[in-house]
């Protein structure tokens, strides 16, 4: 069984949409304070790249280039997805 990968090419529509997706703040870090409550921080994950990168903190750092790889590979899924239903629709 061959497994095909070929959604995982760099494709305008792929590139764009993950480029929309990485300045997302969805990494986010509850701080508790001492005396009661908490704060809420949000992190965008192209921000904490760059950060760690500067500070070469290199656990962090591959850790951010994992998730935005995992983040890429469900937008060209995401794609592929909306592809074969836009396919489907216009042989209707």
């Amino acid at each position: 069984m061959k497994i095909k990968l070929d959604f995982l090419r760099p494709r305008l529509f792929n590139v764009l949409l993950t480029m929309t997706v990485f300045p997302l703040p969805f990494i986010q870090e509850r701080a508790r304070y001492p005396e009661g409550g908490y704060e809420v921080a949000h992190y965008r994950p192209i921000f904490l790249l760059a950060t760690y990168l500067q500070m070469q903190d290199w656990y962090p750092f591959f850790l951010m280039v994992g998730l935005l790889l995992v983040i890429y590979f469900v937008v060209s899924g995401v794609g592929v997805g909306i592809t074969a239903l836009i396919k489907i629709k216009c042989q209707e």
